[in-house]
């Protein structure tokens, strides 16, 4: 990824209200194989500001105290300290890896078992600009994973940057595409990606035609969307696309036809990320998107 022409960056009013640049970036380790390709994609984006990235490690112990009469509290003791052993030396490989990024870092660990962790990392979400993560809901993801995610959508006040895993990041943002509907959380969601969509050449903004709303299917509501976005010296392109069964797949069509780098899109939801409008559109895209994905709620 690399510095936008200076045609398109910020204007002076623009940090009153949107960041200019992610300070803070923040990516998600387990000690695993996707650790390599979530490091690849944090520290691309916080070497766009010469921002600082922080490592964290979630270690997530085994709630053993269900089988505490079981066990016997020699055993529990011993297996904790096995955990947490395994724990120390995770963390210590990975600040070793840390230590060859070319950009200002720091690791931190997390240590719960699963029903507290996720509150936990929610909780160190707020600090940064920008949280990293592995696209969550796969068949071969981890459940346990998946409830983090939904708490640093919704507890951590800022956007999820998502990986589809094995996907590595592009040497630069060309393409953005916007899937827009008229809510808070698309707004959101444009207002926490602004920093990236700053670097791209071009930005596509796209919508799903919707028959209730007259001719264009409410796609001259998007004209003034595109205008603030060119306000921030972000041009845009407008496109509706027919309304259909699948919208997760209508979009993913759409950004695979304009070769886009970047899907930004609103997080919909109430108490859990499960709960979805749109037929769980949002969802479905999660699930099956091979493009990074920037969300908001």
């Amino acid at each position: 990824m690399t510095e936008a022409p200076a045609s398109a960056q910020s204007q002076p009013g623009d940090t009153l209200r949107y960041p200019t640049r992610y300070q803070d970036v923040m990516v998600h380790l387990d000690g695993g194989e996707e650790d390599e390709n979530r490091i690849a994609h944090a520290e691309a984006i916080a070497g766009l500001s010469g921002g600082h990235l922080t490592g964290l490690y979630t270690n997530m112990l085994s709630d053993i105290t269900l089988y505490a009469e079981e066990a016997g509290a020699a055993a529990i003791t011993a297996y904790t300290e096995t955990l947490l052993e395994e724990g120390r030396a995770v963390q210590h490989r990975l600040e070793t890896r840390f230590q060859r990024l070319g950009v200002s870092n720091e690791v931190r660990k997390v240590e719960e078992v699963s029903g507290v962790l996720p509150r936990l990392v929610g909780t160190e979400a707020r600090w940064a600009d920008l949280f990293v993560a592995s696209c969550p809901y796969r068949a071969d993801g981890h459940d346990d994973w998946d409830r983090m995610i939904e708490a640093v959508m919704f507890e951590g006040g800022h956007g999820l940057y998502l990986v589809p895993r094995g996907v590595k990041p592009r040497a630069r943002i060309e393409t953005a595409m916007i899937g827009w509907v008229d809510t808070r959380e698309a707004a959101r969601a444009v207002a926490e990606a602004l920093p990236l969509l700053r670097l791209a050449t071009k930005t596509e903004l796209v919508g799903v035609q919707e028959p209730a709303k007259g001719r264009l299917g409410g796609g001259e509501a998007m004209a003034d969307i595109a205008t603030h976005l060119a306000r921030h010296g972000i041009e845009t392109t407008v496109t509706v696309v027919p309304p259909g069964e699948n919208v997760a797949a209508a979009l993913l069509d759409r950004a695979h036809h304009i070769s886009a780098d970047l899907i930004v899109a609103g997080a919909y939801g109430h108490s859990r990320f499960r709960e979805w409008i749109l037929g769980g559109a949002t969802q479905d895209l999660i699930r099956t998107s091979d493009l990074p994905l920037l969300m908001a709620h």
